[in-house]
Parts: structure tokens; sequence; C-alpha cells
């Protein structure tokens, strides 16, 4: 009976690095690839010969190589184009960063019991929102223009008030003045009064006593 050998599970798949592409980045690189294999094999012996009718009839041979040789050299500068922009504009850094992220938001949901909210793919988001979403910056913009102007009418509107406030005040006080005026002028038109009815009842008397004499 062969002896029993215990298997130890495979080690789990390093993370990609900055520069190994990851999921999304492989995905990018492999649709690509099959966009050039299909461009590419659409331009295939028969169309490029007839673009050159004597040399398909006299040297198909040297026709041949010609359009192995362009199309695979057009191929490789495509590729090559490709693999500088990846490099200039670190794709692949990028893209693996967002497979990190969506991996660390997955974990997260994991580990909350599945209760995250699950984010919404933009497409399926109705014309509504999508037409908000943009207009959402124009929009804060210029309620912050406002919210300034308004702030600024208000501060005027309060130095306004105070400035009538003040007026009120003044007026009033002038009011106050006028009444003491006004309160002393008749005190003063009463006792100019008194003092003429006292005069005459002093000639009244005079005149009384010179006609009992």
């Amino acid at each position: 009976m062969p002896a029993s050998t215990s298997r130890t599970p495979s080690p789990a798949p390093a993370p990609p690095t900055a520069d190994s592409p990851g999921p999304k980045a492989t995905r990018l690189i492999s649709i690509f690839t099959q966009s050039v294999d299909a461009t590419l094999a659409k331009c295939s012996y028969k169309s490029f010969a007839a673009c050159f009718p004597t040399a398909a009839k006299y040297v198909p041979e040297s026709l041949d190589a010609l359009w192995r040789n362009f199309t695979g050299q057009l191929g490789s500068v495509w590729k090559a184009e490709f693999e500088a922009i990846l490099k200039e504009r670190e794709v692949v850094k990028s893209l693996n960063g967002l497979d990190d992220a969506v991996g660390e938001a997955r974990k997260r949901m994991e580990r909350e019991g599945g209760e995250g909210e699950v984010p919404v793919p933009p497409h399926t988001l109705p014309p509504s929102t999508l037409h908000l979403a943009h207009l959402m910056p124009f929009l804060e913009e210029h309620t912050a223009i406002l919210d300034t102007q308004l702030a600024e009418t208000q501060t005027k509107n309060r130095e306004l008030a105070d400035e009538v406030i003040g007026q009120r005040k003044e007026i009033e006080s002038l009011l106050r003045g006028l009444e003491s005026v006004i309160r002393d002028l008749e005190t003063s038109a009463q006792l100019m009064g008194a003092e003429e009815v006292q005069g005459l009842g002093a000639e009244v008397r005079e005149i009384e006593g010179g006609m009992k004499k």
C-alpha cells in the first residue's frame, strides 16, 4: 500500500507590483492585442493584392512577402506605441491601484457582513441623475457666489438699520428737547399772565380807594 503523502496547499499568488499587470491591466492589454489582430486580419493578402494587380499577377511571391512584412511591422509599431503610452502614463500602476481599491472595498463589505453600500455603475443611472451630476459643480459655484452676495447685502442692511435707529433716537431726543422748551414757554406765559392780572387788580383797588375819598 503506497504511503500517503501530505500535500501542502499552494501559496497564494503574490499581489501585482507596480510594474506587473494586474487583472484590469492584463484585460486592457488583451483587448488591445485582440483589436490589433482583428484589424490586421482585415488587411488580408487578397485585399492587399487588389491594390497592386500587376505585382500580384507577375510576382505574387514578392508581393506576399511584402504584405507579410508590412502587416508585421505595422502590428509591431502599434504595440510599441501602446507599450510606450502604458509606461509614460503609468497605466499599469494606476489600474493596479484600482484593483487594490476594489479588493479593499470587497474585503470591507465582507467584514461588515455585506451591509456596505454597493457602488452603482454610472451607465445604469437615469439621465436626470447624470445631468444633475454634470450640473452640480456649476450650481455649487454659483451658489457660493450668491451666498457671498447675500451676506454682503445682509451686512449693508444691518448697517442701514443701525443708521436709521440712530437717526430715530436723535429725532426723539430733539422732540423731547422741544417739549421741554414748550413747557418752559407755557410756564413763562402763565407767570406773565398772573403778573398782569395782579397789576390790573392793584389799579382797580387804587381807583376804588380814590372813589371812596
